[in-house]
């Protein structure tokens, strides 16, 4: 079995040799008759068929005609097959006979609703929702109805549907006739008819009640459950641990715009989970008592003044925390949070608004918290807002080697109508004042400095100071303000103070460096990103695999 990596090579090595293979759009008749021929084969197995998709069936066709993948034994072609969710696979059995057998010896099964829907999940209703949840139940019941003899074992089963009392026994049902024959890592994502966006309280009411409903119903199936990903449920005090309990060996568990009652703690126990993902949920605190194999956690969006205490987590080494600061909110002393814990990497998102982190002067408990720190990310810090609060990172931080800071107003994700915002409470006073009271600190592991949206005008203090400070500082990247596409344009009212020819790089080079010692090397690049650089913007860059 090859490796992650080596299977990216694989996949893709598959997929340049479909495209280099695949014929192009129908030119002349005869291959008008081909793929029309294909087409009509596809249809009556009641498959939408879009142009790409077409050409790749197509090009696999050809491939067995000429006999190039047909001679490879079954184990090989099931390997490939076991990459596709169950549509496309069982897709392919009309390619040729050689085929036909194939779909039933699969040991990884990908059933998802949102491939039987012609919309994204978002936008789906009512019809077109039991439509694709029939279909989905429908599929499920023959797959598995093609296995009975088959002795090929299901090693993971990965389902994604929406919850509907119509449904999800009959799903629950079938899964678990499954689990009664084969030892399968069983992943579940759970879609509500309803999204975030629609979804009133009593809605969260009725869909928590239900998923209660299925958990109930079908306790072999949940005790087989790895991952688990939700949304839009209300959850009583007790429903968070009665499910985890069930669920024996979840490994992944999501919760996205949950809530539950004024007041309610959040308590959190398993011995195996090792990634946590908590986004948009109004829980009064979130306690993670015990989690003894938790290795990343991402926990997003909070409303309360205390929203989390990470208690025996030792193995944690990635953390991403973020939110929306409004002006009631009181500022989050990291050190309370993590208590006795130290990750590795840390994330911070600020959504271009307030800053929510309350500087602190290194003590023992902050440094016990920062000391095994070697990546920090600092992600969406609004423009204008004074940097120096981010050197008390630094300062109790001995082990970080990079530093990455994201400086923009990205006017996607923020509110920017003057009612609304104070409607809602949003502060105008973005920045936190901060003055270290050992100024003078040196740092001997920091290597490299990333800054996003660098303005000449405003941070060049602020890069003297952390070269000062790191006595090893290899290199420093000072990039423009990074734009989206959907919000470039707006930005043409507030240009950026950003150096734009030569001359003007060596003027900022000059000031950055002058009077003081650094061997660092400045680089201010036009345009490009490294890769290693965009991989590491994300929310967790030591673990994005996960």
């Amino acid at each position: 079995m090859p490796s992650d990596s080596e299977e990216t090579r694989y996949q893709q090595a598959i997929r340049k040799a479909l495209q280099a293979t695949a014929p192009p759009m129908p030119s002349g008749s005869e291959e008008t008759k081909y793929q029309q021929t294909i087409r009509k084969a596809l249809q009556a197995t009641g498959a939408m068929v879009d142009p790409l998709t077409l050409r790749h069936i197509c090009a696999m066709t050809k491939i067995v005609r000429e006999d190039r993948l047909g001679r490879l034994p079954d184990d090989i072609l099931v390997n490939i097959l076991d990459r596709l969710n169950v549509r496309e696979a069982v897709r392919t059995s009309v390619l040729a006979r050689r085929w036909l057998h194939l779909p039933a010896m699969l040991s990884r099964l990908t059933i998802d609703v949102r491939d039987f829907v012609a919309k994204p999940a978002t936008t789906c209703r009512g019809e077109e929702i039991e439509r694709g949840n029939t279909t989905m139940v429908e599929v499920t019941k023959s797959v598995l109805a093609r296995r009975v003899s088959c002795p090929n074992k299901i090693r993971s089963m990965c389902m994604a549907f929406f919850l509907r009392e119509v449904d999800i026994i009959s799903i629950g049902q079938a899964v678990e006739c499954i689990m009664a024959f084969h030892t399968v890592d069983f992943e579940i994502t759970v879609f509500t008819e309803m999204d975030y966006t629609r979804c009133n309280q009593d809605d969260k009411i009725n869909y928590g009640i239900l998923f209660r409903l299925f958990v109930d119903s079908c306790p072999i199936a949940f005790g087989g459950v790895t991952r688990l990903c939700l949304e839009n449920l209300r959850f009583g005090e007790s429903d968070i641990p009665n499910v985890i309990n069930v669920c024996k060996g979840l490994k992944h568990l999501s919760l996205s715009y949950c809530n539950a009652a004024r007041g309610t703690i959040m308590k959190v126990e398993h011995s195996q989970l090792s990634e946590l993902l908590i986004f948009n949920c109004c829980f009064e605190k979130v306690e993670l008592n015990s989690l003894p194999k938790l290795i990343w956690m991402i926990f997003g969006g909070w409303k309360s003044n205390d929203p989390l205490f990470l208690g025996y987590v030792p193995l944690l080494e990635a953390v991403s925390l973020s939110t929306v600061s409004l002006s009631h909110h009181k500022m989050v002393k990291l050190s309370e949070i993590f208590g006795g814990t130290s990750p590795r990497s840390l994330r911070l998102g600020f959504e271009c608004e307030r800053i929510w982190v309350e500087p602190e002067s290194v003590t023992k408990k902050l440094s016990s918290v920062f000391h095994q720190l070697t990546f920090v990310n600092l992600d969406n810090i609004a423009e204008g807002c004074d940097l120096t609060w981010t050197l008390f990172i630094l300062e109790a931080a001995p082990n970080l080697k990079e530093l990455y800071l994201m400086v923009r107003d990205h006017l996607c994700i923020m509110r920017t109508n003057e009612e609304e915002r104070r409607a809602f409470s949003y502060s105008e006073k973005k920045g936190v004042e901060w003055k270290s009271p050992a100024y003078d600190f040196q740092h001997h592991s920091l290597v490299t400095l990333v800054i996003f949206g660098f303005q000449s005008d405003c941070m060049v203090r602020y890069v003297r100071c952390v070269m000062q400070a790191a006595v090893n500082l290899k290199d420093v990247f000072l990039y423009h303000r990074l734009n989206c596409k959907k919000c470039q344009n707006s930005y043409t009212n507030r240009p950026l103070k950003y150096p734009s020819d030569e001359e003007e790089k060596g003027t900022v080079l000059k000031k950055l460096t002058r009077r003081i010692k650094s061997s660092a090397t400045v680089h201010l690049p036009d345009a490009n990103i490294s890769a290693d650089q965009r991989a590491k913007m994300g929310v967790l860059p030591k673990l994005r695999g996960c």
